[in-house]
């Protein structure tokens, strides 16, 4: 379980992300059991239910990569009509997910989610 301090850091680091990335409307971290741990949005979304659904597409992603003996899955990427929704691990106990409504965005997202999640990693 992190601690309130930890929690306080995440945030900061997700505020810090929607700042610095005009595309995204959405971050959050949750622990891999699907406990919504940090959040900052731009829109209003159902964070919660998010958070449970991505740490359950983590798992299976982990599983079909281990299964093909492909190494670990570094993320995850539902493309959609209105946007892109991107999950990655930040480290064995966390997972990052970022939401943009812009479909033309898919690099950006990837980029300022993965520098992201390298700094909660070394931050914790």
């Amino acid at each position: 379980m992190l601690s309130s301090q930890q929690k306080q850091l995440l945030n900061n680091k997700l505020q810090t992300l929607l700042e610095n990335s005009e595309e995204i409307t959405a971050a959050l971290v949750t622990t891999v059991d699907g406990h919504l741990c940090a959040m900052h949005q731009r829109k209003d979304y159902p964070l919660d239910r998010l958070a449970t659904m991505g740490s359950s597409l983590m798992s299976l992603g982990d599983t079909i990569t281990a299964e093909l003996k492909m190494g670990s899955c570094r993320n995850i990427i539902s493309e959609n009509e209105s946007g892109i929704v991107t999950f990655m691990h930040i480290n064995n106990s966390l997972v990052l997910i970022t939401i943009t409504l812009q479909k033309n965005a898919l690099g950006l997202l990837l980029a300022h989610s993965r520098k992201a999640a390298e700094e909660m990693a070394k931050s914790l």
